[in-house]
């Protein structure tokens, strides 16, 4: 979070007194907001542990905490100083840092209106209230605008100005000397990902909009039908003068703006339920157990990520096609009972469409083939990429194409099979069913049913053909995505589970406590245990054995624990236990008295860090302050910066600072510097230590350091980490 008070004295926005929240009354604006906007607010707020904390930079993170209480989540919306007016457009509804005379205080944006000129503000005395949205705007500006307004101000005031034109030359002012400078825009208040679907679906009104989608379709089927009523009464019964022609006409253009209406409604679903999908196979992927992300590798990843677009596009056309195909045929049938097929019509229609859901069904075989096929040459054109070297030395070049021409032929045959399939089921769908309904027609035209009452059936079967037809094509969808599912099914499974208390996979995460962070300043006391493992028991998924069985520690306050073991001991896997990577097979894992199963996953994270071994840690291409301040909020305050700069002088990185061209701030990574193995080992430990929790894992993390080096990264990490946990070989 950026202070006001890091920046200097920031400009007071008086006109939002009693309208904005005190920061220690955050979490209570938060509920309050969240009942005005109408989100479901699975949990009470009564779980959450503690005060706000005195510490500014502690308050970002205990809203998010207050959120994640109350199974909602705050998503940080960051832009441009000038660009802060945008960004709250579309922001509600939000939690807006504001600056006001009582310092940082808390705005709860429920809406913007239609114009973009007032807002709605939830007040500390939770009534709804209109303010200009340009109070809220300057209120957020002001955040970052305390170093540059006394100089500003001294300007202006020798200049003499009036107030209307002051007031504009210091927001032109202010803006161009803070163009480029980030800050927290809004809090965006919104479901988590792995939240419940039912609770995402009536946040999206859902039901109201397909409702919707389902009304404007049986209209426009109505306007059509009764278009071609119309005219074809007038056309049979001679009477086809002005008045049914501009009847005819009025019913044909009246479904235009129905279409469009409906095109619309369809399309925003569409793309609110892609939105929600997308989000849960990110969150899934990024909450997958360690061992099941590493058993599938990269070219299984890249592989599921291109069917999961697949599923999404055939799951979104399939449901609205094969819904408005229900209409049509609903309607069809309705028709067919009023003409001169009648029962017999309506008999043919239902078995014409049993019969083409056993074809559908018998194409998923072949698409589950095809998929399959699909997939694993995805799978191993990966994999052959990032093992290329391994390959050059193992394997002869002029045999390389053996497996991928065997791979290209399985494809290839189960493609051909598919499109096979698939073009008999749409042929049969396009063409079949129009002169089955002709045949049922027959009986009634040599029974001596009149001219209107065969055009009355003829039409139905016309309608018939369209519904079925389209009904295939959906079901086709349908089951393509249904197969497409089971590929991305583990990470839509680890995104709802991750919804769950501590991601311990609780079916009821909803009735679940919760509990969050405590501020870092909070010390326990030395007698009080802070951390205890009781009886622990792990093994892999493919392991015949335990690799941890009833392991037990238990760590006070500022302690320094080393754990030395033989490789295969399981330390590194205790490690990932510590640090909420994995979860124990049983037992018991304490933090501050809480089991681990109780506290958020944000939360425990913020009270214990890790550095994992070397291969299982990363620099990643930016710079290299953001690879150090990986566990703060961004954007980085000068202090943070400031902090990484001598924690880089205190672990011997120093000379490396002096030969980036851009210090701290160099790019580093594939993209950018390079860092030796050494170099980027006390960058892992640094990260670890910049993230302000109460203990700190190392995990082999002075294996690629001379002696030197290692004694003065040694005394650093005596120094910063409040308790240290410390693995090594023997």
């Amino acid at each position: 979070m950026t202070r006001a008070s890091e920046q200097g004295a920031a400009r007071p926005v008086e006109p939002l007194a009693g309208l904005v929240w005190p920061m220690a009354r955050g979490a209570e604006a938060l509920e309050a907001l969240a009942r005005s906007a109408g989100l479901p607010l699975p949990r009470a707020r009564t779980n959450v542990v503690g005060q706000a904390p005195t510490d500014p930079n502690r308050l970002g993170e205990w809203l998010d905490a207050a959120a994640q209480a109350q199974g909602l989540e705050l998503d940080l919306a960051y832009t441009r100083h000038g660009e802060v007016e945008k960004a709250l457009l579309r922001a509600s509804p939000a939690l807006l840092d504001v600056v006001t005379s009582e310092g940082v205080q808390v705005a709860a944006l429920l809406r913007v209106s239609a114009s973009g000129r007032t807002a709605r503000v939830i007040a500390p005395d939770e009534t709804e209230r209109d303010v200009p949205l340009a109070l809220l705007t300057s209120g957020v500006q002001a955040l970052v605008e305390g170093t540059q307004a006394p100089t500003v101000d001294r300007v202006l005031s020798r200049a003499r100005m009036p107030e209307p034109q002051r007031l504009l030359a210091r927001r032109a002012l202010l803006g161009a000397q803070l163009a480029n400078t980030h800050l927290v825009a809004s809090r965006t208040l919104r479901l988590p990902p792995g939240a419940r679907l039912v609770h995402h679906l009536k946040a999206l009104s859902t039901a109201p909009r397909l409702a919707l989608v389902l009304v404007l379709a049986v209209l426009i089927q109505v306007c059509v039908l009764s278009a071609w009523w119309l005219i074809g009464r007038g056309a049979f019964e001679g009477q086809l003068d002005h008045g049914w022609l501009w009847a005819w006409a009025l019913m044909g253009l009246t479904a235009v703006p129905l279409q469009a209406a409906l095109a619309w409604t369809q399309g925003a679903l569409a793309l609110d339920l892609s939105a929600l999908l997308r989000r849960r196979l990110l969150a899934g992927a990024l909450a997958m157990p360690v061992d099941e992300a590493k058993r599938g590798g990269i070219g299984e990843y890249v592989g599921r990520t291109f069917e999961s677009a697949g599923m999404e596009q055939m799951a979104l056309a399939g449901s609205f096609t094969s819904l408005l195909a229900v209409v049509d045929l609903t309607l069809a049938g309705s028709v067919t009972l009023s003409g001169p097929a009648g029962m017999l019509g309506l008999a043919a229609l239902a078995g014409y469409c049993v019969l083409l859901g056993v074809l559908v069904a018998r194409q998923s075989l072949l698409f589950r083939g095809w998929t399959e096929a699909r997939v694993v040459m995805t799978h191993a054109l990966i994999e052959r990429m990032l093992g290329h070297r391994t390959r050059l030395a193992q394997e002869q070049p002029s045999r390389w194409h053996e497996e991928e021409d065997q791979e290209l032929a399985r494809y290839s045959d189960a493609s051909e099979r598919w499109d096979a399939g698939t073009a008999r089921v749409t042929t049969l769908a396009r063409r079949g069913l129009l002169p089955v309904a002709i045949m049922a027609i027959l009986p009634g035209v040599l029974a001596g049913a009149d001219t209107a009452s065969i055009a009355v059936g003829v039409g139905a079967a016309l309608l018939g053909a369209r519904a079925v037809m389209s009904l295939a094509v959906g079901a086709l969808a349908l089951m393509g995505s249904r197969v497409l599912f089971s590929a991305v099914r583990p990470m839509l499974d680890a995104a709802r589970l991750s919804g769950a208390v501590g991601g311990g996979g609780k079916d009821d995460e909803d009735a679940a406590p919760q509990v969050t962070p405590l501020a870092a300043t909070e010390t326990p006391s030395k007698n009080q245990a802070l951390l205890e493992v009781r009886d622990v028991y792990f093994k892999h998924p493919a392991s015949p054995r335990a690799v941890l069985e009833g392991a037990s520690v238990v760590i006070h306050p500022g302690e320094r624990v080393l754990l030395e073991g033989a490789s295969g001991s399981g330390k590194s896997t205790l490690a990932s236990i510590l640090t909420g990577l994995r979860r124990q097979g049983s037992g018991v894992v304490l933090l501050r008295g809480l089991d681990m199963s109780t506290w958020t996953q944000d939360g425990w994270g913020a009270q214990i860090a890790g550095a994992p071994q070397f291969h299982e840690n990363h620099i990643i291409s930016g710079t290299l302050a953001m690879n150090l301040l990986l566990g703060r909020a961004w954007p980085h305050t000068q202090d943070d910066v400031k902090l990484a700069r001598e924690l880089c002088e205190e672990l011997g990185l120093g000379d490396l600072l002096q030969r980036m061209p851009a210090g701290i701030l160099q790019m580093v990574g594939e993209r950018g510097w390079q860092l030796s193995h050494g170099e980027q080992s006390r960058i892992f430990v640094a990260r670890a230590l910049l993230q302000r929790v109460q203990v700190v894992v190392l995990d082999e993390a002075f294996g690629a350091l001379d002696p030197v080096t290692m004694r003065k990264v040694m005394a650093c990490v005596e120094q910063r980490a409040p308790t240290l946990i410390v693995i090594a070989h023997p």
